[in-house]
């Protein structure tokens, strides 16, 4: 079975904005997917949101990072100041691993190494549509 591993490099003014809740509540609905991701190379994601504080030193996304050994291709996101306080955070995050699918799917295809890009495409599926965690979870997490 492969894995997924979702993390956020942000700064201190950007706790639980609504790109920091959207991230937690994305990681959180994935990982309770985990049952259902396909076997094969595993996924690493980490969101670095821009703030007043730090940008990253890129734009858009990066990858790279995959060995044999190590079977997990990593990405990095830059996001741009304007999500991290805006209603479309979630969405965006969303948008953003359905791009990440698809890059590592194209990038697997290419090296012939077998990666299930309709399996994962289901378990992002399934956390989008997955019913909510318990309330206790989401408390300083609401959608809205």
């Amino acid at each position: 079975m492969s894995s997924i591993f979702i993390s956020i490099n942000k700064s201190d003014t950007l706790e639980k904005s609504p790109i920091d809740k959207a991230i937690t509540r994305v990681a959180a609905a994935l990982a309770r997917q985990r049952s259902l991701l396909p076997p094969g190379p595993g996924l690493e994601v980490a969101f670095l949101p821009a703030s007043a504080e730090w940008q990253p030193d890129f734009t858009g996304m990066r990858m790279g990072g995959y060995r044999a050994d190590d079977p997990v291709l990593r990405f990095q996101v830059a996001i741009p100041a304007q999500f991290a306080h805006s209603p479309l955070a979630l969405s965006y995050v969303l948008a953003v691993l359905e791009d990440v699918l698809g890059n590592a799917g194209d990038y697997f295809q290419e090296l012939r190494i077998g990666f299930d890009l309709a399996g994962w495409e289901q378990v992002l599926s399934a956390a989008r549509a997955g019913e909510d965690p318990p309330d206790s979870a989401w408390d300083e997490c609401p959608l809205a």
